[in-house]
């Protein structure tokens, strides 16, 4: 049975999948940690601020190490967790890798569609999906 926000995706690099997280989600820039040249079909991921750890902060690096993930794709993180575990790992020579989408952004999808399924139930009032757009800008 498949894990929840574990996924095996056809063999690709940390670099290829970030290209197209940036095409899908309209991104410009995202954040990584780990080699972009390292393979993984292996991936966990946790949008907007399930990256916290839902009540336990040490639950993304406890996933990744327990479903022998090799990349988590992040909404909002914890840096002295999540990235931690992922250079210490780096640095025993284990391959993982972690993608850091932000909260807004990986939440955005869940929102597009929250909008077309409410729609019907308000009986003809307008519900529209409105872009907040990447929160920050990046010098």
């Amino acid at each position: 049975m498949p894990q929840p926000h574990c996924y095996n995706i056809p063999e690709t690099t940390v670099g290829d999948l970030v290209e197209f997280l940036k095409q899908k989600l309209g991104l410009s820039v995202i954040r990584v940690l780990g080699d972009p040249r390292m393979p993984c079909r292996r991936v966990g991921i946790l949008v907007g601020g399930g990256s916290l750890g839902l009540g336990r902060e040490e639950m993304p690096a406890q996933l990744m190490h327990d479903k022998n993930l090799e990349v988590m794709i992040c909404g909002e993180i914890t840096e002295w967790t999540l990235s931690a575990y992922i250079r210490d790992a780096a640095t025993l020579g284990l391959n993982q890798a972690m993608i850091v989408v932000g909260h807004e952004r990986t939440e955005e999808p869940g929102m597009k569609e929250l909008a077309n399924l409410i729609a019907p139930q308000l009986h003809g009032l307008p519900v529209h999906f409105i872009d907040s757009g990447e929160p920050f800008y990046f010098l």
